[in-house]
């Protein structure tokens, strides 16, 4: 009967957000509602599935431009989620030009397209469109998750790196032995990831491999709806779990070859991390990185632990006294997302970025 009580006096609201949020059910009208992206973003190219927005309205900038290279894995807006919750909205008040890559949907006919691709080909025409834009010889090259991965390939190989001043790297990945339960997972015996991605032709679907993000924090997973109620009148907090939610139900496809490359290459045989993997046929040492370079890891990350970023102290960078490193209290996405952890996030974005 007590139970019972308690479910009945359960706002309706709360209802209905636990609702939409179980059933997966929101809309572009749920998006609306949240004001969610609040910054303009123009798109200035296209090419394949992705496309390459300037933010703002207001381009006149003292600094280099920011590139932004996001994940392969969820979308983009994590970097502009709401007002005052928005990565982007901050860089464009510190007085810079922000360039933010979409990754967009990848259709079968990319499915051969590997890491290689992504940052050889679709990375490196991204900067040539911005240096073209803007006029600057260099940009600051900033990557989130993978794309942060990928924004160090790029920094790392002897001939891409000249386009780049700087590299902001949040919760990048470098060496992925023992950097969480993904790597203890995919590195069982008979993990096979060719057989089990044989069935399909050219993308692997997102729910293929999203079905085991929830195991990396199952804490969480059975308290978010508890979470959400006990700070339900808290203001602002239901909005900011909403567009969270929102977004992390918000999946995208891999193509198949980028999804073998994630899982043999870089997790099971760690190739990047021993400087074995190969871009444009050279292989890329991130060890050769000499740019200053501000690397952000959240201590709390249930994706990746805190050993995949620290290898990043093993650059030339490190050594002449150019890496700012920083472990914030905080989880993957939190970092830069919730309140009031992210406003010590953002200081430290805009001091490196606009010195």
């Amino acid at each position: 009967m007590a139970k019972a009580k308690e479910l009945k006096e359960m706002p309706e609201e709360y209802r209905e957000i636990v609702s939409r949020s179980v059933l997966k059910s929101y809309t572009e009208a749920d998006r609306r509602r949240l004001g969610m992206e609040p910054t303009r973003k123009t798109p200035v190219f296209r090419q394949a599935s992705w496309t390459l927005y300037r933010c703002g309205d207001d381009f006149k900038s003292d600094y280099n431009p920011v590139v932004v290279v996001p994940s392969l894995i969820n979308r983009n807006y994590i970097m502009d989620l709401l007002p005052t919750h928005s990565l982007i909205e901050q860089l464009k008040a510190s007085g810079l030009d922000v360039f933010l890559i979409d990754w967009g949907d990848p259709d079968a006919g990319m499915g051969q397209c590997g890491f290689d691709h992504y940052v050889s080909v679709w990375v490196r025409r991204a900067i040539r469109q911005v240096k073209r834009l803007t006029g600057c010889k260099k940009v600051q090259l900033a990557g989130q998750c993978i794309g942060g991965m990928m924004a160090t390939m790029y920094a790392a190989h002897p001939e891409l790196r000249k386009d780049l001043s700087s590299l902001f790297l949040l919760t990048a990945p470098i060496d992925l032995a023992d950097s969480g339960l993904l790597a203890t997972w995919t590195g069982t015996e008979g993990f096979d990831v060719e057989k089990m991605t044989a069935a399909y032709q050219g993308l692997v679907p997102a729910k293929f491999f999203h079905a085991s993000f929830p195991l990396l924090d199952p804490k969480k997973q059975l308290s978010k709806y508890r979470g959400l109620l006990e700070n339900f009148e808290m203001p602002g907090f239901k909005q900011i779990w909403e567009a969270l939610d929102i977004w992390g139900s918000d999946n995208v496809d891999f193509t198949r070859q980028a999804f073998i490359e994630l899982i043999s290459t870089f997790y099971q045989e760690n190739a990047f991390y021993k400087a074995e993997y190969t871009i444009m046929g050279q292989p890329v040492d991130f060890r050769d990185i000499d740019i200053p370079v501000l690397s952000l890891v959240a201590r709390d990350d249930h994706v990746f632990n805190e050993k995949a970023a620290k290898a990043i102290h093993e650059c030339k960078s490190a050594k002449k006294g150019k890496l700012d490193y920083h472990v914030i209290p905080a989880g993957h996405v939190s970092l830069i997302a919730a309140h009031p952890i992210r406003i010590t996030t953002y200081a430290l974005i805009k001091e490196f970025l606009t010195r």
